[in-house]
């Protein structure tokens, strides 16, 4: 396996550059690499051959988009979808489309590198999303596209979320129509909190946490009380805040009007977290291999607990990943920061034969309900079935298991959930309407709508980067030390660049403040 990782990292980087020569908007001429291999791969254009996008809707051809979404699916699922999807589209705007999911970061980067001819992507697996796909010209600028085939979506659309997808004055991305505010807490399974009679308060402190989690470790020792979000010691992190791209300098606060950019390493937030995890793991109440764990949905086995944010509808969500109900109690209240809207979001890659095509079909994924929830929840009678002769609500098939369906819902990860029926569980028929008003109630960063351009800095980054990869998983997971360990890291991301890092972040951030 190492060997494997080391060769793709080779590959990755010996193909950068060719890549994105090779890269072409709209052009047909653009050397296609083998397809990445997730969920069923991809392949080049096989309806039109030797023209371009615009040639080929002047000529009346179907053209077929390549669509790479988020989350898992076998492929002779996805591709009942996608036809039944095609079945649409190719009567309203001449397109019919290929659909993968289920790819890696390192597929995705791979196949961008390497030319692999994509119209639609979700970045949501790129590790520094939109950073990355700007920095490393992954995406194609859409402006005029937005303006020419995507005057729907632009409807749709909250204007200063749109600001945040912008870089240099261009825009890359459209945000998806799912919380652009986030509160952040705990999520613990409901069937223990009842079993031991714990309450679980809607807002909460950390001390509540802990005597929570002692009290579940003694009753249950063969549980681990605290276990990751998700695999690699992943963390929804309560800290508030604004990572401002890559948390190579933050806000330490983003509820707070301060626009200083400081070294996280070095605020008390990050401490106290790091302090009170050495804490926690030294009592038993973290999974011993919560660092190096592969698995996800850990509560789903013999986790009880995990860092997670917080939205209307979450309990469900989940549910639908873990198979257990759960309970939230919040660390604090929503808030809104400069990942949040252009983050899980999607591109045109700059590869894409289709741009124009690619941007019609975005447009419908944002205003036509029978298309957005084909792409989310699948097949009727399949994935899902209406509760009700209302059609307001939907449920999955009798006999059916949600998290095993062959078709997985991950409603946040596509352009617009809201114009979809809700699931039945903890979500009722009001939730788009309370995950509006939830949007609206969050506190803004001073810093919305700054995006962070680390090519004057990309050497520290890039060193930055090791030093966090070395220390900070392990310090927020309390697996070493963080007396001997924190200083440590802090003299290391010292000698790495981190003040060079920050004095240009802060720099690019007071001429955007000047701008506004």
């Amino acid at each position: 396996m190492k060997k494997s990782k080391k060769l793709l990292a080779l590959l990755l980087s010996a193909t950068m550059v060719l890549g994105l020569t090779a890269c072409g908007g709209g052009s047909s001429s653009s050397a296609s690499a083998p397809a990445a291999d997730g969920g069923g791969g991809s392949s080049a254009d096989t309806t039109t051959t030797d023209q371009g996008s615009g040639d080929a809707a002047a000529s009346g051809d179907i053209v077929k988009l390549v669509v790479w979404g988020n989350g898992s699916a076998d492929t002779e699922d996805c591709n009942e979808v996608a036809e039944a999807i095609s079945q649409i589209t190719r009567e309203k705007i001449g397109v019919e489309i290929e659909l993968v999911r289920g790819q890696d970061a390192e597929q995705i980067q791979l196949a961008l590198t390497s030319g692999e001819p994509i119209d639609l992507l979700c970045y949501n697996n790129i590790s520094g999303q939109f950073n990355t796909v700007v920095n490393n010209n992954w995406a194609y600028p859409l402006d005029d596209l937005l303006e020419k085939y995507g005057q729907g979506a632009k409807s749709v659309i909250n204007q200063y979320d749109l600001e945040a997808c912008k870089s240099n004055g261009v825009l890359y991305a459209l945000p998806n129509q799912k919380d652009t505010s986030r509160a952040a807490g705990f999520a613990m399974r409901k069937d223990i909190c009842d079993e031991l009679g714990i309450t679980v308060p809607e807002y909460g402190t950390y001390e509540e946490m802990h005597d929570i989690l002692v009290k579940v470790h003694e009753a249950h020792p063969e549980m681990y009380p605290l276990v990751p979000t998700w695999a690699g010691g992943g963390m929804q992190t309560t800290l508030p805040e604004d990572p401002l791209g890559d948390s190579l300098g933050v806000l330490e606060d983003a509820r707070e009007s301060s626009t200083t950019v400081v070294n996280e390493a070095e605020t008390k937030g990050f401490q106290d977290l790091c302090k009170m995890m050495w804490q926690w793991n030294q009592e038993g109440l973290i999974m011993p291999d919560a660092t190096t764990t592969q698995e996800n949905a850990l509560l789903s086995n013999n986790g009880f607990a995990m860092y997670e944010n917080w939205k209307p509808g979450k309990e469900l969500e989940v549910y639908k990943g873990n198979g257990k109900e759960v309970y939230f109690m919040k660390i604090h209240g929503p808030i809104k920061h400069t990942a949040i809207p252009n983050g899980n979001s999607w591109m045109i890659p700059y590869c894409s034969k289709h741009p124009e095509e690619a941007m019609k079909l975005w447009d419908l994924m944002y205003t036509d309900p029978e298309v957005s929830n084909l792409f989310i929840n699948g097949i009727e009678g399949k994935h899902w079935v209406y509760t009700d002769d209302s059609h307001k609500m939907i449920t999955s098939p009798e006999g059916v298991d949600p998290n095993a369906s062959g078709y997985s819902s991950m409603d946040w990860a596509w352009p617009n959930q809201q114009i979809t029926p809700v699931w039945e569980g903890a979500e009722d028929p009001d939730l788009w309407t309370k995950l509006n008003e939830f949007n609206n109630s969050g506190v803004p960063s001073p810093a919305m709508g700054f995006t962070w351009d680390s090519s004057a800095v990309m050497n520290q980054v890039t060193a930055c980067q090791n030093v966090v990869s070395q220390y900070k998983t392990a310090l927020i997971w309390g697996s070493i030390d963080p007396d001997e360990n924190l200083p440590k890291y802090i003299d290391e991301l010292k000698a790495a660049g981190i003040d060079d890092i920050i004095a240009e972040k802060q720099k690019q951030l007071d001429a955007f403040l000047a701008s506004k």
